[in-house]
């Protein structure tokens, strides 16, 4: 039959006694970066969410309704604010801008489901896409130099990526030999 079984998966690891074999448990680097990728599918997801509502909406209601999605006063400088930057934008505009927002966050929780997943190429994978965003990352410290949250979000996706590439091969299984 090969290496695959009877329905054309592949069989399912087991121990020296026939029963399945017990993954180690993750390490809390990992359940660190799986919860972090989480933390951002949700923030992105939220953001696309909203900015596809406002897009919607009639022209100057925005504050309003970023008030009511976040639960805040609308007469809030940062309402204000992010209401006078999606002026700017045509509701076409807003809801490619939510669109993407969406999709981002749907990749971030591919990254977190397959590296909970342990499939053995996740680690590379969360590797390739944090690196595709460093350098956007240092365009936007350079922009803006003086935003600390800019330093730290760099700093920790420097610190996911070598902790990845040092890690990159536990999610391998052993070859025969070696069990």
């Amino acid at each position: 039959m090969g290496p695959r079984g009877q329905y054309g998966k592949l069989p399912v690891p087991m121990d020296t006694s026939g029963t399945r074999a017990r993954r180690p448990p993750l390490s809390p680097g990992f359940i660190g970066i799986i919860v972090f990728k989480f933390m951002k599918c949700a923030a992105f997801l939220l953001v696309g969410g909203v900015a596809l509502r406002i897009a919607r909406l009639p022209n100057h209601s925005e504050p309003l309704e970023i008030a009511r999605a976040f639960g805040i006063d609308e007469g809030r400088v940062t309402v204000r604010h992010l209401a006078a930057i999606l002026s700017a934008f045509t509701p076409g505009q807003v809801e490619a801008l939510g669109l993407a927002a969406v999709v981002i966050g749907l990749v971030f929780a591919a990254e977190a489901i397959c590296l909970l997943a342990r499939l053995w190429w996740s680690p590379y994978f969360t590797i390739l896409l944090t690196a595709a965003a460093v350098p956007a990352e240092i365009y936007e410290i350079a922009r803006r130099p003086g935003s600390a949250r800019r330093y730290a979000l760099l700093a920790v996706n420097i610190g996911i990526l070598a902790y990845l590439w040092k890690r990159r091969n536990e999610f391998r299984r052993p070859a025969p030999a070696e069990r």
